[in-house]
């Protein structure tokens, strides 16, 4: 078992610095990493809209799988680079080649299980007359708003008196940290799984613990690494106003979709990795001893 690493606040900074010198000695490699894997899953979208009826949804379903294995497999490529070699797309199939595939799809059965825990729980707490006093409550603000009259207290607390609001807002905080949690359990679970060989579910309990350990580190990171999004974002907004003027939404909508993938989510892989170095005492690539079972994915 990984050994977790008690870091300063600092570490955080050092993080998203480490992702930016990391993508900086390769960008061309990382790029073409993130084109191939959206062209793949460009490619089973439109596979699923050509196929009919429920074919057509498998192969959707099938299209959330390629996100989880292109990030294991350009963590790979991360580690490659930072170890000198060059990243190659090779590279993107190493969590097949690992037997690493289901281990890191568990989040994603971890996401869907919360969605309806949290769907569940919403109606639970404010039942089928809440859901719908809450649908009107929404439905007059919005005309309020349309009609252009600034609503006064009095108005607002009117339309708000037979919405159970306090249970709304109750559900609203568990959402927020059960968000938070799932944040933090899936930061460095991926490359839990791909260099430490931790079963899915055991590297979602570590990653959580380490980011709870370590949470200073996190926030300075979380900080740090908004600010450097919403400057990305805005040099990625002016390209996507040229892009819409000269080639209209198809083409501001493709500079968007390839700019998330050959530099936003190489430098996230990159914080990834490095939060995965800095955090965890880990064993490295060496073979761990085989896992028994052949559907231990969730084994904790």
């Amino acid at each position: 078992m990984s050994e977790i690493r008690k870091l300063p606040a600092s570490a955080g900074a050092q993080w998203l610095l480490d992702a930016f010198s990391l993508y900086g000695r390769a960008p061309l490699q990382l790029a073409v990493l993130g084109v191939i894997g959206m062209i793949v899953s460009s490619l089973i979208l439109v596979l699923a809209q050509l196929l009919p009826g429920w074919l057509g949804l498998l192969v959707q379903l099938l299209s959330l799988a390629v996100g989880p294995l292109v990030f294991g497999g350009m963590l790979w490529a991360v580690s490659e680079i930072d170890q000198g070699h060059r990243a190659l797309p090779t590279h993107l199939l190493q969590p097949i080649r690992d037997r690493r595939v289901t281990h890191l799809l568990v989040p994603l059965a971890i996401q869907l299980i919360a969605v309806i825990a949290l769907g569940t729980l919403l109606f639970a707490l404010i039942g089928s007359d809440g859901l719908t006093a809450s649908s009107d409550m929404l439905q007059k603000m919005q005309q309020l708003q349309q009609s252009g009259t600034q609503p006064s207290n009095e108005q607002i607390l009117a339309l708000m008196a037979d919405a159970p609001v306090k249970r709304i807002l109750l559900w609203i905080l568990i959402t927020f940290a059960t968000f938070v949690a799932l944040s933090m359990a899936m930061f460095t679970q991926p490359a839990l799984v791909v260099f430490d060989r931790q079963s899915g579910m055991h590297a979602l309990r570590m990653s959580l613990q380490g980011c709870l350990e370590n949470f200073g580190a996190m926030a300075v990171f979380m900080v740090l690494g908004l600010i450097a999004a919403l400057c990305i974002y805005f040099l990625v907004f002016i390209l996507m106003q040229l892009a819409l003027l000269f080639g209209g939404m198809g083409a501001a909508a493709f500079v968007v979709q390839l700019s998330m993938s050959t530099v936003i989510m190489p430098l996230y892989v990159g914080a990834v990795y490095a939060a995965w170095k800095q955090m965890f005492a880990h064993r490295g690539r060496t073979p761990p001893p085989p896992v028994p079972g052949p559907g231990n994915v969730f084994a904790a």
